[in-house]
């Protein structure tokens, strides 16, 4: 063995000596938990406050920017067509239309839309109230056979917000259904916009999982009824809707 060799192994022995002395172990002796209640007891930080408020101010400023304004109060309910839905289908088609004009018909639920439009002044944040989900539009391609599922879960539920189909519902089933204005046929494939929630078999729709192909239109639902409004207002337009008769049923005659 080389003299050079000797003093790395004599350097190297005395290193790791040195580490080893200088490893501290500890062994716990007690284990105690505090739980510290959040509450408006609690002092403020004036620190994060000054921090935040900027923030704070321009989101609310941006809450607060009207954007349009309605006629009528846009409701919803548990009848087979609203005023809401309608209003919801007819802008998002519109929107849709925009980056794929393929689509056939639109569909959403019910219980996707979390609060009513006013009547007067809408703001950003009324938008941001009625739809608070990051949602995005997809466009479906189904089969016939998923095309005729859908539609009896629109039946079986009493309706939903579309716009390209019309039905009349008879004790809990689709009816003298039409899409795009032509007589639903169950050999034929069928495009849909709708949004990745529902895509995804959200909802009791796993069947829209078989869909044929899938088309993400890279837009946010949100996005996409702000900018139907904005859209509206320049040209002058209020927001509004009204019920057409688009879906009928035994159980309101």
């Amino acid at each position: 063995m080389s003299k050079k060799t000797i003093r790395q192994l004599a350097v190297l022995s005395v290193l790791v000596g040195f580490l080893s002395a200088c490893t501290n172990h500890y062994t716990a002796t007690k284990a105690s938990a505090v739980q510290y209640e959040m509450s408006d007891a609690l002092p403020a930080d004036s620190s994060i406050i000054k921090y935040y408020l900027p923030y704070k101010a321009k989101m609310e400023a941006e809450m607060h920017r009207i954007i349009g304004q309605a006629d009528v109060a846009l409701t919803g309910g548990k009848q087979p067509e609203t005023l809401l839905g309608n209003f919801f289908s007819a802008a998002v088609l519109d929107q849709g239309l925009k980056l794929d004009p393929s689509i056939q018909f639109t569909f959403a639920t019910k219980g996707g839309l979390r609060n009513a439009l006013p009547k007067g002044n809408i703001t950003i944040g009324n938008v941001f109230e009625l739809m608070p989900f990051e949602n995005e539009l997809v466009l479906l391609k189904l089969s016939g056979s998923d095309t005729q599922k859908l539609m009896d879960f629109i039946a079986q539920s009493s309706g939903q917000p579309e716009v390209g189909v019309t039905m009349k519902i008879k004790s809990g089933k689709p009816h003298e259904v039409s899409i795009a204005g032509k007589p639903f046929d169950i050999n034929k494939n069928y495009s849909v916009l709708t949004y990745d929630y529902l895509a995804n078999s959200g909802g009791d729709l796993a069947f829209l999982g078989n869909a044929l192909e899938t088309k993400v239109l890279g837009l946010k639902l949100r996005d996409a009824l702000i900018q139907y409004i904005e859209q509206e207002t320049k040209k002058g337009n209020k927001i509004t809707a009204k019920l057409d008769g688009r879906i009928t049923s035994d159980e309101n005659e």
